[in-house]
């Protein structure tokens, strides 16, 4: 094995011990071995480190670092990304499991594919273990000719963002800005991934993701989702609507493209404004009563 390995797993995880095991078990048993598993602890306040510490004594290619506070998810997400040395890169939940050839199969599809920037298998939901796994139906192939077709098409038919756990190109990721901290910032990478190139379905379920109240950050209520994101109560919070879709617009700016596809991507991303109008004045008065807010409590 190469002192740089071919692919970089990152996993960020919080208070992951009770699913962190097998989680890791199922990358160490891949059937494609040339791997990093980059690890970053967010602050657990369990016996995750301990866990995982018992694996790093096993297993020479597992990375682990702790950040030293909790720095919220999608930071912990980017942190793993740019700690990365693989050609190819894949986040991995702590609380999901991957079948043994997912790796493989995925880094096939992509070296047959040179115009592919992703590769994601088809995924099985489950809740509690694996016996539970039922078919999800929605998973995304995006193979249109165009940026903006590629984009269009991302934003119609996502629904459960699976496919940001696949494989990526690392020279492609590298061109993004990761996970920003803001809601949905992981379906503006994915935009701005299918930007820059197609995404391959991998026509086998090898992708397990679990779905539980515990692990998923939707159903959550309004100060659960915040202290997901920001650990933090701060001004950060603010403007998440607006965030998002500035975050569009730099996407767009840092996809090499035509000036009159650029036109096209901008035409879309302003109608997405439009459609997103509600919610970006409900931003406004949110910072209007957090500013009222603040004042109050002087």
């Amino acid at each position: 094995m190469s002192s740089i390995p071919k692919i970089s797993i990152g996993m960020p995880a919080y208070n992951s011990a009770a699913t962190i095991g097998a989680c890791i078990d199922s990358l160490l048993a891949q059937t494609f071995g040339d791997f990093e598993l980059i690890i970053s602890d967010n602050a657990s306040t369990d016996s995750t480190r301990d866990i995982v510490e018992s694996f790093l004594r096993q297993d020479h290619r597992i990375r682990y670092s702790r950040q030293p506070e909790n720095i919220g998810a999608n930071r912990n997400y980017s942190y793993v990304a740019q700690a990365a040395r693989g050609a190819y890169f894949k986040w991995m939940s702590s609380s999901d499991w991957c079948a043994p050839s997912f790796l493989e199969k995925c880094l096939i599809a992509l070296e047959q594919h040179n115009d592919a920037v992703l590769a994601a298998p088809r995924t099985r939901l489950f809740a509690n273990d694996l016996s539970t796994a039922t078919d999800y139906s929605y998973d995304i192939e995006i193979l249109d000719s165009t940026p903006a077709a590629r984009l269009q098409s991302l934003t119609a038919n996502m629904r459960l963002n699976n496919a940001v756990n696949g494989l990526i190109r690392m020279e492609s990721l590298r061109r993004t800005r990761l996970i920003d901290p803001f809601y949905s910032a992981d379906v503006v990478l994915m935009g701005h991934l299918a930007m820059l190139g197609k995404i391959i379905l991998v026509d086998e379920y090898l992708y397990y993701r679990r779905m539980e109240i515990a692990t998923l950050t939707a159903p959550r209520d309004s100060q659960a989702w915040r202290k997901h994101h920001y650990p933090q109560m701060s001004a950060r919070v603010l403007f998440q609507s607006w965030k998002r879709n500035v975050g569009w617009f730099r996407a767009c700016l840092g996809t090499p493209m035509p000036i009159a596809e650029r036109a096209r991507v901008v035409n879309f991303l302003a109608r997405m404004c439009y459609w997103d109008r509600g919610l970006l004045m409900n931003d406004v008065l949110g910072a209007f009563q957090y500013v009222a807010y603040r004042v109050m409590r002087k």
